[in-house]
């Protein structure tokens, strides 16, 4: 009986058991079932009709590259950004991304659009998770998030987010996929198994070229033409000729330290020009392999021949370039005896470069030669005439370098290709003809090729080029050091975040009625610059373009000066809290420079009207004792602050003193003119002497040199030929005591303390100058009205660069200033429009530079953390900050 009863345990156990087995076998079956049955793909719920078009195939590994990304932390400084701030900590404290299981469960496919009306929809693959998506109505009544409501309404019954002062989000689950959107119409058409249009809902999988893209944009032609018609009038004409019939591929390639942006659309056009470019198949320079390992930036253009390229040029240029070829042309048959073509056309090839070489401010222009024996033939005859002349005298390091006076046709052609050579040097290497402003720029150049010691050998571009396919029309390739690339110039935000990357390469090919398009980036080390958070600020009214700084040495005195209107606003950067004094007419507003704090805390500065009304004011924006003061002066030139002083100039050439009790007094010396810059001051503290340099403006003028009281040293007045602008610059170079100053034809003078000529000086520089001179220490540097940047040594050499688009007159600035704390400054210009240009002593542009201000910017450290800022005037009236990395 009981060996009875023990077998039916046994089977009751094993009943049991197979039972458990069945479960724990069944149910995860059936489970799997649930959520691989009836599945669809998340483009499949999203109608074709859409203007923007976004798939990330897999979001966890997205966001892992995104918060491992280097610049990430710079890209968040950004005030447009600061809302995803807290998302991101809290994702990067909870760890989540570190869990296994989330990566298994979370990365299924995300696809979103948006369409004409600005509504959007997303669709979110949950693939494992999705029948716990059916779950979602049960559990809703213990969902206790704020604005989070459940919304019963049939097949259509819904979650809704409605966040204060924001708009509505529509959130329901359809099969395995987890559907968004802010227009209840496409919410319900998701759901309903039709497209709001009335169309069926997408058409399954969104053709994509990129399958391995971190993230991929498509954006549908009319939306293209919208943006890009918009940006500039010259794409809207290259639209007018070229037609896209499908949508635009944009993708993103992201890993710790490199950013890549591929684009990819295909393009349709009836104009023989453009059609003989499209569709071809873009070749791989063979000139990438010339340029030298030191190159900085480059240019590289294999699109065709010169003639291929102008007639090209010609579709989108109008008459003006087929004149500016007709003048050429019958000036090279008058000057030369040769036609424009056999110049130009009969012996170049198919590739073109320009590249600047580190430490070199000339770049180097490289064409490639088809048939030598023609250009030799070529340049024979054009040395042969009186127009064109060769000079071979010229051997460095064993090399000749001859030297070509181009005539004036055609410098006047070859700028409409943006290629300035007025005497170029020149040299043939390796079938290429290699011409540059500078000798010794073309002959590091020739030694770097000789040595093989070329750009593709190096890290940099090995990492930047290797995703690429090598074929390539156009090449651009740049380190923010020194040189802007012509997408970075504008102030959006996508060209900010570019911006950070520090060295790039860009690439343009065609492939057959494809476009092609790559941008290979990498952030930089230590250098730059980042917006600080909170600014630009809006200050309301006009500002004036001059920000002034007061750094008494304890952070929370820190203050900034600037005008608005018709009043003095003092700003506190430490919660950009402001007060202001209305001086009830246009007015100076500058620091109190040497005057001290006339009791503690206090932080003095000089309100001036233009109609001579004088007031000292403190920190609180309070008048000091024995002030406002009424001058009775009629100001020529803007105040200047010295050693507790104040300093106005009177149209009738004297110059009044200021003291911080309110007295006033003139200087003993009068002048024939009126002054219309500032007296420039030179303090030595170690003997305690002040210079004072002044101009008094006229066509017979003189310039001055004067001790603290307005007493001229002996020698002085010097006379200068000309008119000029500014007041001249008194400086101390190895403990003497130097004056310099140019006139606006660009005479420029050095004189010592005894106001005699240090030779080589004076130098004739060529072009206007509207500013004085400023000195760095080592060397003097200068701006003209064109933008050419000049560095002028003691001992007369010059060197230069031009800033493109840069026009320099009396509202423009220049300083100097170290940034980088290598103790070597660097050089700050400003002009008549909306930029600050920063360059090295080597005048390679600075990270991030230009920057959107004008005037006169402030450079200091305003929040105590030992790293400079950079603050000034936008034309838009706002106030903007940043912080150098």
């Amino acid at each position: 009986m009981a060996e009875k009863n023990g077998k039916k345990k046994k089977k009751r156990w094993l009943k049991v058991l197979i039972i458990l087995l069945l479960i724990i076998i069944l149910l995860p079956l059936i489970y799997m079932g649930a959520a691989l049955i009836g599945r669809v793909s998340p483009g499949e719920a999203i109608a074709d009709s859409y203007s923007l078009y976004l798939r990330v195939p897999n979001p966890v590994k997205l966001a892992k590259g995104l918060l491992g990304h280097e610049t990430l932390p710079d890209m968040l400084s950004y005030p447009e950004l600061a809302p995803a701030i807290p998302a991101i900590r809290w994702v990067e404290e909870s760890s989540v991304l570190k869990n296994p299981l989330a990566g298994f469960f979370f990365r299924g496919r995300i696809e979103a659009a948006l369409y004409q009306d600005r509504g959007f929809a997303l669709a979110w693959d949950s693939r494992f998770l999705s029948p716990l998506l059916r779950l979602l109505p049960v559990i809703s009544k213990w969902i206790t998030v704020p604005g989070f409501y459940y919304v019963q309404g049939g097949k259509s019954s819904r979650f809704e987010y409605r966040p204060p002062g924001g708009e509505t989000l529509f959130i329901g689950p359809w099969r395995n996929l987890l559907i968004v959107s802010n227009n209840p119409e496409i919410f319900e058409s998701v759901l309903a198994g039709r497209a709001r249009d009335g169309d069926l809902r997408g058409s399954g999988e969104k053709s994509v070229r990129a399958q391995d893209g971190d993230a991929v944009l498509l954006v549908s032609p009319d939306m293209l033409a919208a943006v890009l018609s918009k940006q500039d009038p010259r794409i809207a004409a290259v639209l007018e000729q070229v037609d896209v019939p499908s949508p635009v591929e944009l993708s993103l390639f992201l890993t710790a330290k490199k950013l890549e942006l591929r684009a990819a659309a295909p393009a349709l056009t009836q104009n023989p020009a453009l059609k003989a470019l499209l569709e071809t198949a873009s070749p791989a320079p063979a000139l990438t392999g010339l340029l030298p390992a030191a190159t900085q930036y480059g240019t590289i253009l294999s699109a065709g021949t010169l003639e291929d390229l102008y007639k090209a040029a010609a579709v989108f240029s109008g008459p003006e370039l087929e004149s500016a070829k007709d003048r050429a042309a019958a000036s090279s048959r008058l000057y030369l005896g040769i036609t424009l073509e056999d110049l130009l056309f009969s012996w170049s090839g198919e590739e073109f470069a320009v590249f600047g070489m580190e430490g070199r401010p000339s770049p180097v222009y490289a064409i490639q030669i088809k048939d030598e024996k023609k250009r030799q033939d070529i340049f024979n005859r054009a040395f042969r005439t009186v127009a064109v002349n060769e000079n071979i005298r010229l051997n460095l390091d064993g090399v000749r370098i001859p030297r070509i006076e181009l005539p004036d046709f055609l410098r006047s052609f070859l700028r409409l290709w943006n290629i300035r050579v007025p005497s170029p040097y020149y040299t043939v290497r390796d079938g290429y003809l290699l011409v540059s402003e500078s000798a010794e720029t073309l002959l590091a150049a020739v030694r770097g090729i000789q040595q093989n010691e070329t750009l593709p050998k190096t890290a940099i571009w090995r990492e930047l080029a290797k995703s690429g396919s090598g074929g390539s029309s156009f090449s651009l390739y740049y380190s923010l050091d020194t040189s802007l690339p012509f997408f970075l110039k504008g102030d959006t935000m996508l060209s900010a975040i570019l911006g950070l990357y520090r060295q790039g390469l860009l690439r343009l090919s065609f492939n057959r009625g494809l476009i092609e398009l790559s941008l290979a980036a990498i952030p930089g080390s230590g250098g730059g610059l980042i917006p600080v958070p909170g600014y630009p600020l809006e200050t309301g009214g006009a500002l004036g373009n001059r920000v002034y700084g007061i750094l008494p040495g304890k952070t929370d005195d820190n203050r900034l000066l600037f005008t608005r209107d018709n009043s003095a606003v003092l700003l506190k950067p430490r919660d950009n809290s402001f007060l202001e004094y209305n001086a009830g007419g246009p007015l100076w507003f500058i620091p109190a420079e040497g005057l001290g704090a006339r009791k503690s805390g206090d932080n003095a500065a000089w309100v001036v009207s233009v109609q001579g009304r004088v007031t000292l004011v403190n920190e609180k924006m309070e008048p000091q004792r024995g002030f406002p003061l009424i001058t009775g002066l009629r100001l020529s030139a803007p105040p200047a602050s010295e050693k507790g002083s104040l300093y106005l100039c009177d149209e009738d050439g004297k110059v009044h003193v200021v003291d911080s009790r309110g007295g006033i007094s003139p200087w003993e010396t009068a002048f024939a003119s009126a002054i219309r810059s500032p007296p420039s001051f030179l303090s030595i503290p170690k003997t305690g002497k002040t210079y004072i340099a002044v101009y008094p403006k006229s066509f017979f003028g003189e310039i001055w040199l004067l001790d603290a009281a307005g007493k001229p040293l002996s020698g002085w007045p010097v006379s200068v030929p000309g008119i000029a602008f500014g007041s001249p610059l008194v400086f101390l170079r190895d403990n003497e005591v130097l004056t310099a100053f140019i006139t606006q034809a660009g005479e420029l003078s050095v004189f010592d303390k005894d106001a005699a000529f240090i030779p080589p000086f004076p130098l004739e520089l060529e072009g206007v100058f509207f500013k004085q001179p400023i000195f760095d220490g080592d060397f003097l540097w200068l701006v003209s009205s064109d933008g050419t940047l000049f560095q002028v040594s003691l001992d007369g050499t010059v060197l230069y660069q031009r800033i493109p688009r840069l026009s320099v007159k009396e509202e423009g600035y220049i300083t100097a200033r170290d940034v980088t704390g290598d103790k070597i400054p660097e050089i700050f210009v400003t002009g008549d429009g909306n930029a600050l240009h920063g360059y090295t002593r080597n005048f390679s542009s600075l990270n991030g530079f230009p920057l959107p201000v004008w005037g006169r910017p402030f450079f200091g450290d305003l929040n105590g953390d030992g790293k400079l800022e950079c603050t000034g005037v936008g034309l838009d009236n706002k106030l903007y900050r940043w912080q150098f990395k």
